[in-house]
Formats: structure tokens, C-alpha cells, sequence
């Protein structure tokens, strides 16, 4: 791994030990950026993700396997059929204005949850289906699955508990099924695979402090302005 690498993952590994996402929403869009492809970038992030999660799920004292069965039915075969489709139509298109409109897509969105107009989500079965072919295509399924979380549930632990266990199944499947078929895994990149571990046991003691408000507009309010940024840059770039 490079030096740049490193600092990108570590800058995110601290963004998603406190927020809970923000490795894949936030790094997909940056690495796509910088010239390396879909793929290239699921082989990078993925693995990190893994284990942040996995991290977040152990510590957790509220558990919902209910929410974690419904992923693996509803969501994961549509998250193959995404993954099929990138494959086929990432080099046709610019696939990082599409991220970048989507980051503020779904960030306005969650910003409209926290002033009390929560969307409602009437079918939860299709809504799950929708992410999983949505995080199959753009890797950035975290701000959706945040929106189904609270809907199926109100207890901020178990709301956090659903978004990483779904992150980390995601990320397993995606894992297996891109050097299965798609690109085998460079294990360079796993060299600092003990990065995530450490930056999150420090990141707890200022994560139990945030308040929720704070927590959840501080994220949804960087994320916003990440993805104008980017977005920016690349309506820049044509001029």
C-alpha cells in the first residue's frame, strides 16, 4: 500500500468508528476519484468494513438477528444482480457523478428524518431488496440502510446494531463474490488490516459522548457537503 492509501483508510477508519459508516460512503467516491475502478476500490475497502463491523456487532449489548435474516432473503441476491451489472457498465458511464449525487440524494434525505419527517417505509421486504441492488451498484447503501433501520426499530442500539450487521454481511458477500468472479484480492492491502482494530478502541470514549443529535447531523451534514464537493469538482472538470 502507498502512503496515500494508508491515509485515506485511516481517515475513514475514524469516520466509521464514530459514526458507524462512512469507510464505503465516503471512501468508495474518493478512491473512484483518484483514477482507481469500481472493483479496485471494493478490494481496498471491504475488508476494513469487515472488521469495523464486525467490532461494532461485538460490542453491542442489543442484538436484532431478525434484521440480519431479512438482509440475507431480501437483500443479498439483488446484491449479486448489482455487482453483475457493474461489471458490465462501469467504464460506459461516470460512475462517480452518479456516487456524488446519491451522497446528496441521501444525505438531504436522512437531514429530513432529523427534523421529525421521518420517511415512512411501508414495505420493508422491497425496501430491502431496493438496498441491496442500490449497495450491489454504488457501494453506498449505508445512508439508505440507516433510513430502513430506524424505521423498523426505535432503540438508537438496535438502529446501530442493524446498520453494522447489515454492513457486514454486505461486505462478506461482496468480498467472496468480487475474487470469485470479478478480481482477485491483493493481500498488500491487508497488511494494515490491524488499523481498524486500534483506531476504534480510541474512538469509543469520544462516540459515548456525542449526544444523538450531534451524532446523527454532524454525519449526514459532511456527508451533504462531500458529495457537493465532489460532484463539483467533476462539473468543473468538463469546463
Amino acid at each position: 500500500m502507498n502512503l496515500v492509501e494508508i491515509i485515506l483508510i485511516t481517515l475513514f477508519c475514524i469516520f466509521q468508528s464514530v459514526f458507524g459508516v462512512g469507510l464505503l460512503l465516503l471512501g468508495t467516491p474518493t478512491f473512484l476519484l483518484i483514477g482507481y475502478d469500481f472493483f479496485e476500490v471494493l478490494n481496498i475497502l471491504l475488508p476494513y468494513s469487515i472488521v469495523i463491523s464486525f467490532l461494532q456487532i461485538f460490542v453491542n449489548k442489543k442484538k436484532n438477528f431478525k434484521f440480519g435474516k431479512k438482509i440475507l432473503i431480501h437483500s443479498i441476491p439483488f446484491l449479486i444482480l448489482g455487482l453483475i451489472i457493474v461489471e458490465y457498465i462501469q467504464h460506459k458511464i461516470n460512475f462517480v457523478l452518479i456516487v456524488s449525487i446519491f451522497l446528496i440524494v441521501f444525505s438531504v434525505l436522512n437531514i429530513r428524518n432529523l427534523k421529525n419527517k421521518k420517511i415512512k417505509i411501508k414495505n420493508t421486504n422491497f425496501s430491502l431488496k431496493f438496498l441491496g441492488l442500490f449497495h450491489g451498484l454504488t457501494n453506498l447503501g449505508g445512508s439508505l440502510l440507516t433510513i430502513i433501520s430506524t424505521n423498523v426499530h426505535s432503540d438508537k442500539n438496535v438502529i446501530r446494531y442493524n446498520i453494522s450487521s447489515g454492513y457486514f454481511i454486505f461486505a462478506l458477500f461482496q468480498l467472496l463474490l468480487i475474487n470469485v468472479f470479478f478480481k482477485q484480492i491483493n493481500f498488500d492491502y491487508l497488511n494494515f488490516i490491524w488499523l481498524p482494530i486500534i483506531i476504534f478502541i480510541l474512538s469509543q470514549k469520544f462516540f459515548k459522548k456525542m449526544n444523538d443529535k450531534i451524532y446523527y447531523t454532524s454525519l449526514n451534514i459532511f456527508t451533504l457537503f462531500y458529495g457537493i464537493y465532489i460532484f463539483a469538482d467533476i462539473i468543473y472538470s468538463y469546463f
